[in-house]
């Protein structure tokens, strides 16, 4: 009865083995410049993370911009300049095309979430046409910036953040996913316990005699 239980229960995980939400790292690197907790620092080195998975990906606007993308809001991670550290308020990954032909343009970044909307980074670059924020991707290195919100304070928790208009800056996105077990997998490691458990309580029903 339990062996024919398992069967059932592989047999169902096994068909339903529809896609599943799978964690995504989205980030930014390069060089930027600003001010951290009070100490000045100049194209130096900074990484922006921010870590959801594919279901929170939505379409906000489907039927007057259906190439938006954005994620549920969530928190933001950070290294500057050596020091890490995470922002006080939320923010979204976001990826847009627009333009139409040869005009298109696609942009890719984080921005606050609502009630304020306004965007910390965006970057530009053509293989990111159509991205729908829920595949692996890896922009150009050094893609240009097409937008970075220089000369606002921001709270962290490593003290206030600046950054400040610099025509060097630089940015690389890109977004990583991390492997989930497919159903069928977790079906298989079902079975396996139970034929175990079933070999073992088999094992303890043998009765030693003594003539």
């Amino acid at each position: 009865m339990r062996m024919a239980f398992l069967v059932a229960t592989l047999g169902a995980l096994t068909m339903g083995s529809a896609a599943q939400a799978a964690p995504i790292l989205y980030s930014f690197s390069g060089k930027i410049s600003g001010v951290l907790n009070g100490q000045a620092f100049a194209l130096s080195d900074y990484t922006l993370s921010l870590a959801t998975d594919t279901d929170s990906v939505f379409q906000p606007r489907p039927d007057f911009r259906p190439s938006l993308y954005n994620s549920a809001p969530a928190t933001l991670s950070f290294t500057v300049n050596g020091v890490s550290g995470t922002f006080a308020m939320l923010f979204n990954a976001f990826s847009v095309t627009l333009g139409s032909g040869s005009g298109q343009r696609a942009l890719v970044g984080f921005t606050e979430a609502a009630p304020f909307g306004n965007d910390l980074i965006d970057v530009r670059d053509a293989g990111l046409l159509g991205y729908d924020l829920k595949t692996g991707i890896v922009s150009a290195s050094n893609a240009p910036i097409d937008f970075l919100n220089f000369g606002t304070t921001f709270a962290t928790s490593a003290g206030e953040l600046i950054f400040t208009n610099d025509s060097d800056a630089s940015a690389a996105f890109s977004a990583s996913l991390s492997a989930v077990p497919e159903p069928a997998s977790w079906a298989m490691m079902v079975l396996g316990f139970g034929l175990l458990g079933a070999a073992l309580r088999q094992r303890s029903r043998v009765t030693v005699r003594f003539a």
